[in-house]
């Protein structure tokens, strides 16, 4: 009898083994998908498109005209520049980022070609943008994607502009909130423009302290309750070619920017250490075109609220646009991404070698001959061993994905920061 069972069974291992197999790929499939989705939460990640696309967000905070598209455009044009000889190329990701983005360009170029312009001269963003870009390391695949978020000024102050949406305003929040990276613009026109008690009174105002203040503090906060995650804040001066004397200017007054900037945001930035103690602040003025410069003609206007700004610009021969500034800035964001995109893989190596280890500690227990003669009936030592092949490729390969943002971050790291950034 025990012979003919045995008979009837064998014929059925082979399909018992299949179809143990089937389920361990399967589940295979699903470890994978949770533990690249367990390393988006643990390094601040955004959100998750593919198993391999693992965007980190960064937020942009300010009021409208402080030059938030400005600032995004600059990064993205000048990342070919700052980033030649290096591992790594910053890339736009799609085509309406790409639509976006040379909209801008031809805004500013067309400013610079008419020879003179008002600080209102360029338009204030009309709608939510995502502006998605992709910090290519050099292997096919492989990359740090970055999404970020601008949106309308005047949703800081819906009671003096249109009412907002506040479907979208709170989508704003939230993403301000998940984003590893802020981005603080500071229109330094109206910082260094005010002169007199009454015009120092406006600036709070215009450039929306309060209400910035207000969405640094949730970023902060949310940002706090991760300590083992990284955390940036850039507060960058815009329009600085009037105040430094390094890109064609004929005045250095960047040492007197740099206090005025410091405290008018002196709060926001005590409540962001307050909650977020480990956060990187670094103070990053910018030439968004570098060609021009203040005429000496700024007047305050009254406005029936108190004052407002008018500021013209002229452009100085030869009127090519030099943006300067940021160069310290793309290399500070992107040795960031990449310092949080490193230890994400390292915990995934982790995972891998872990699993390898808790696999052949199980294919390496002792068994009687009846245990391991059932084993193989089953199919229980070839899913085994399809299982310590599986762990053992995926640990190759997230080891070599980690030896090369280990390279990539000490390719980033050769760049030194320039003599116009300070750590807050």
């Amino acid at each position: 009898m025990q012979t003919a069972i045995s008979e009837r069974a064998c014929p059925c291992a082979a399909p018992r083994a299949m179809l143990t197999s089937c389920r361990f790929r399967i589940a295979a499939l699903w470890i994978v998908g949770r533990t690249l989705s367990g390393e988006i939460m643990a390094t601040g990640g955004f959100q998750q498109q593919s198993q391999e696309q693992l965007w980190f967000g960064i937020g942009v905070v300010g009021p409208s005209r402080v030059g938030k598209t400005s600032l995004i455009v600059s990064l993205i044009e000048d990342a070919p520049r700052i980033l030649a000889g290096r591992t790594a190329v910053l890339r736009v990701h799609d085509q309406h980022t790409a639509g976006a983005v040379d909209r801008r360009l031809n805004e500013l170029r067309g400013a610079v070609r008419s020879g003179s312009f008002r600080r209102q001269a360029l338009r204030s963003t009309e709608r939510m943008t995502y502006y998605k870009l992709a910090l290519e390391t050099g292997i096919a695949g492989i990359a740090v994607y970055l999404n970020v978020l601008d949106f309308p000024g005047g949703w800081l102050s819906p009671e003096q502009n249109a009412p907002r949406p506040e479907e979208k305003w709170q989508e704003c929040r939230e993403f301000i909130s998940r984003s590893t990276v802020l981005l603080v613009p500071v229109d330094s026109t109206v910082v260094m423009s005010a002169a007199d008690p009454e015009h120092e009174r406006m600036v709070p105002e215009l450039l929306k302290i309060a209400q910035v203040e207000q969405v640094a503090e949730s970023w902060a906060t949310a940002r706090g309750a991760e300590p083992e995650n990284r955390a940036l804040l850039l507060l960058v001066p815009m329009k600085c070619e009037s105040y430094f004397n390094d890109n064609g200017g004929s005045r250095d007054e960047s040492g007197h920017l740099f206090k005025k900037v410091e405290k008018v945001y002196g709060r926001a930035l005590d409540v962001v250490r307050a909650n977020a103690p480990h956060a990187q602040i670094l103070y990053c003025p910018l030439d968004t075109l570098g060609c021009v410069e203040l005429t000496g003609a700024e007047s305050w206007v009254p406005d029936g609220q108190g004052f407002q700004l008018s500021a013209e610009f002229a452009v100085r021969p030869p009127g090519e646009i030099s943006v300067k500034g940021a160069e310290d800035i793309l290399i500070a964001v992107c040795q960031h991404l990449a310092a949080v995109r490193h230890a994400g893989q390292q915990e995934k190596t982790r995972q891998w070698e872990r699993r390898r280890a808790e696999i052949a500690q199980e294919r390496g227990r002792p068994l009687t001959l009846r245990q391991r003669w059932r084993s193989v009936i089953s199919g229980e030592r070839a899913e085994l061993r399809e299982r310590a092949l599986f762990a053992e490729a995926q640990a190759g390969r997230a080891a070599r994905q980690e030896e090369h943002f280990e390279q990539l971050l000490a390719d980033l790291a050769l760049r030194p920061m320039g003599p116009r950034i300070r750590e807050l």
